[in-house]
């Protein structure tokens, strides 16, 4: 990922945001008030577009046979880690991440920000009464936040060009500068890009279930299996049926993704900034 400038300066010229290569990602090694000051300053001139990413290993499963997942990600202006492999990683590599930044966890420092900067901000993604809920609650916390909207797109929304004018249409009309992607991977950041290109202005944070959790429709893990690098298993047990086989693979591929990594490392020995 190049670096990018931030609201923080040195000798008069933007500060880059420091990163470490893991997984084959340029992942930023920011703690989550940074991560939030960055994005908040970027908002305050939205153009051009910014695209934050927050990486786990289903994210890097998907990159290896996704050409086009992987060109969004060297587009994204800041990524961070999501997934607590990555911090574990860092540490094994001697050079251990300030801290996990997750997209669940970034709203409710990001949106306090937010308000209190008077910035306009856009909800996308998961269902109308989750949505609602989410903002209900960000709303009660940050009554001076400026929700100018919010949709859930209908399924297969993503192939209706029709339906994605409209969508435009609306954004332009709304001028939002942060936009919370909702849609889960690939599709959210596929969408962020899309819509960064067509509207050329805005912050697209990609924040997968964390408005649903936000919500309260959905449970998050406890903050003890957070903190143990556990709430997959949480999410696993939750929904068995969709995200059991999924975090199946993960554990099955976890092996061959770190000889990936030292492959990878070997390739690019000079990446850490």
């Amino acid at each position: 990922m190049t670096a990018t400038p931030t609201h923080e300066t040195i000798d008069g010229a933007p500060a880059p945001i420091p990163t470490q290569r893991l997984f084959g990602i340029e992942v930023a090694d920011l703690d989550l008030p940074a991560a939030v000051a960055r994005i908040v300053a970027w908002s305050a001139a939205p153009v051009p577009p910014r695209i934050v990413v927050t990486t786990n290993l289903d994210h890097v499963m998907k990159l290896r046979d996704n050409p086009a997942f992987r060109a969004v990600y060297d587009r994204a202006d800041l990524v961070t880690a999501d997934g607590m492999p990555f911090v574990w990683l860092s540490r094994l590599e001697g050079t251990p991440l300030k801290e996990r930044v997750t997209g669940s966890d970034m709203i409710e420092p990001l949106m306090a920000a937010a308000a209190a900067a008077g910035r306009r901000v856009f909800l996308f993604g998961s269902t109308i009464e989750r949505l609602e809920g989410a903002a209900s609650r960000l709303k009660a916390a940050n009554p001076a936040l400026r929700i100018v909207g919010a949709y859930a797109p209908p399924f297969g929304f993503e192939g209706d060009e029709a339906l994605h004018g409209e969508i435009t249409a609306m954004l332009r009309e709304l001028e939002p500068d942060i936009v919370l992607v909702a849609l889960g991977a690939p599709k959210q950041e596929f969408w962020s890009a899309r819509m960064a290109e067509a509207l050329g202005r805005g912050v697209f944070v990609n924040i997968g279930g964390g408005l649903d959790f936000l919500s309260q429709d959905v449970r998050r893990a406890p903050p003890f299996m957070r903190r143990a690098g556990l709430e997959w298993l949480w999410r696993a047990l939750s929904e068995p049926a969709r995200l059991g086989p999924r975090y199946a693979r993960i554990l099955l591929a976890a092996p061959g993704l770190y000889r990936m990594h030292r492959r990878d490392r070997a390739a690019h020995p000079q990446s850490d900034t």
